[in-house]
């Protein structure tokens, strides 16, 4: 999907997962990171193993549960830095990438939804277009 097509109201950022190029959705809503299990089939570390999830369901912003099948560890590439992160995978899901707040707090992003601008606490003269 083009940046182009993108809801004007999202907060996208490019951003790499396993050393995979594209584009994620910065939710600061959700609490937990999320990648489409359709698209970990593609952009997954076979080798990674797969948690099974057994919490509570979850539910996206429409009320409807995505699902969650496991947890896995994965590499995301982010304003510079790389980080391990655990993150959820989902069957019902509309997004292919979210990153949730567990790990924008940990890494400390900082949004300016109003300027569309994003960076890190601790480098805040490095911002990024969102």
């Amino acid at each position: 999907m083009s940046s182009s097509t993108l809801p004007f109201s999202s907060n996208h950022m490019k951003s790499k997962v396993n050393g995979i190029r594209g584009l994620v959705l910065l939710d600061t809503g959700s609490g937990l990171t999320i990648i489409s299990f359709q698209h970990w089939s593609i952009i997954g570390d076979k080798s990674s193993p797969l948690t099974p999830y057994t919490g509570p369901d979850i539910h996206g912003p429409e009320g409807s549960s995505i699902c969650p099948v496991g947890w896995v560890t994965v590499d995301i590439a982010i304003a510079g830095i790389i980080i391990q992160h655990k993150t959820i995978l989902d069957k019902n899901f509309k997004h292919l990438i979210l990153i949730g707040n567990d790990l924008m707090k940990n890494i400390g992003i900082v949004l300016d939804i109003q300027a569309n601008k994003m960076w890190l606490r601790t480098k805040p003269n490095l911002q990024y277009d969102i």
